[in-house]
């Protein structure tokens, strides 16, 4: 596993970003130093950001890849601790998983994760999603949860378009993610959780909220998903499917990599908006 040395502490400041200059809330390396804070207690904490809805939703990410075909090589990006392995190998049962993530301590889990449950049949890489190493075409399956938060749009633009490169003429992919609920209450209410209990919670698992006060500005950037909607549907090889759940609470974006002959009959991608 190639080695990435390990981020600095990285400010993130809270002040409004000047036009035309990158946030730094989403500069890699500060990203990277985030989840390596968080890795002990992440799995923890991504049921309470999900309301406790998030294994569910892992499980309703993987139905949207269809079965037939297998075994198939399936690429996990910003695997995190590995929380998916387990329901892509229910879907894919002779799936050869391949995750990729960039932050030290989330890799750290993840191999404790492999070399017990997973007997060592995962392979790991140290690598950004946007820059990763994986072959053109050469995966059927590419999925992730929960990471799509983390980017702006350029590095969304960026992950669909390496998401069309390296799946297979007709490979399918699968992402998802929480959001901002829809309905005006029940957004105010999902805010007020995100910005004061959550990092309570954080406060009492790791004796320091900061880290999950930073979730909570991911969160109110990603607001509804629209931005990611944007990048995926932009991407003139990809078949995009959209889904959202709770009230809008969560959002999934899926679909397949068009094969050449429909890629040259189309100039963008086609996208249905589907409630579930």
């Amino acid at each position: 596993m190639p080695t990435i040395p390990a981020a600095s502490a990285v400010a993130l400041p809270a002040s409004a970003v000047v036009p035309g200059t990158p946030d730094p809330l989403y500069d890699p390396a500060g990203v990277r130093h985030l989840f390596d804070r968080m890795a002990r207690s992440y799995d923890r904490m991504n049921v309470m950001l999900s309301l406790g809805f998030s294994v569910l939703w892992r499980h309703r990410l993987l139905r949207l890849v269809p079965a037939a075909g297998s075994p198939r090589r399936v690429l996990d990006l910003m695997s995190g601790r590995g929380e998916t392995w387990a329901s892509i190998e229910r879907r894919l049962p002779q799936a050869r998983i391949t995750a990729l993530d960039f932050s030290d301590e989330m890799l750290a889990q993840a191999q404790r994760r492999n070399l017990g449950r997973f007997a060592g049949r995962v392979r790991l890489r140290q690598e950004d999603a946007l820059e990763q190493t994986t072959p053109s075409g050469s995966v059927d399956v590419v999925v992730s949860a929960y990471g799509l938060k983390t980017f702006d749009a350029r590095q969304l633009e960026r992950l669909a378009a390496e998401v069309a490169r390296t799946l297979r003429p007709r490979g399918s992919f699968a992402f998802v993610d929480v959001t901002e609920p829809a309905c005006g209450p029940l957004r105010v209410a999902y805010r007020a959780y995100l910005r004061w209990i959550v990092p309570l919670a954080g406060l009492l698992l790791l004796s320091d909220p900061t880290e999950y006060r930073m979730l909570h500005r991911y969160l109110a950037g990603f607001g509804d998903g629209s931005r990611a909607v944007a990048a995926f549907r932009a991407e003139p090889g990809l078949e995009v499917e959209v889904r959202r759940y709770f009230f809008g609470c969560a959002m999934s974006i899926s679909g397949r990599r068009l094969g050449t002959d429909e890629e040259e009959s189309r100039s963008s991608a086609a996208v249905r908006i589907l409630e579930g």
